[in-house]
């Protein structure tokens, strides 16, 4: 595939995605994080990946390490009533359903884990995804949560202990996606022989 079908393919991903969020929304919560993260992460993947993929051995491990995690934020979040208090406290919607809840983030894993294998095999389009995963997933959770128990006036706002962990992996997961590219194949020494000069 050549870079502008990427380019147009991964633009049809985001703004299918950003219909999806849109949809799913309750109220503003989806329109003031999940939206703009994926405007922010198409730049992000337009600027970087899909015009050179990233080197794999580089950042698979964080990217994987990130992924992890975000299963026990997922656990913390779900333990402690995030999908009925982020909603009503932070953006003043109906709470959400726990199996709205749940699916959500269980079809978000799936793709993320789609986003490990896009780094792996040098896939570009589904790079946008791992781009996603970097800047929500990660970086929006570290921003966000502080803001959540600020808004709220809950300091233990559920999510809080573990976002923490992603002011570490985020800015890695971010700079690598950013910075390390495949190293460029080099050509092999012209093995002709030299004819003898007369």
């Amino acid at each position: 595939m050549t870079r502008h079908r990427s380019t147009a393919a991964a633009g049809v991903m985001a703004v299918t995605l950003i219909a999806l969020f849109a949809y799913l929304s309750p109220g503003a919560a989806l329109w003031l994080t999940f939206i703009p993260a994926m405007v922010i992460a198409y730049g992000c993947h337009l600027a970087t990946t899909n015009r050179r993929l990233p080197d794999a051995s580089r950042v698979l491990p964080i990217y994987l390490i990130g992924l992890a995690w975000q299963f026990l934020h997922f656990g913390e979040e779900f333990m402690n009533g995030f999908n009925e208090r982020w909603p009503t406290e932070v953006f003043g919607a109906q709470a959400m359903s726990l199996p709205l809840f749940v699916w959500i983030n269980m079809i978000s894993y799936a793709a993320f884990a789609m986003g490990a294998l896009a780094i792996y095999r040098g896939w570009r389009v589904p790079l946008l995804i791992a781009w996603f995963f970097a800047i929500m997933g990660a970086m929006g959770n570290a921003i966000g949560h502080p803001i959540y128990d600020l808004v709220s006036g809950d300091l233990a706002f559920p999510g809080i202990v573990t976002s923490l962990g992603y002011w570490v992996i985020g800015p890695i997961l971010v700079y690598r996606l950013w910075t390390a590219s495949r190293p460029q194949a080099v050509s092999p020494p012209d093995a002709r022989p030299v004819a003898a000069s007369m």
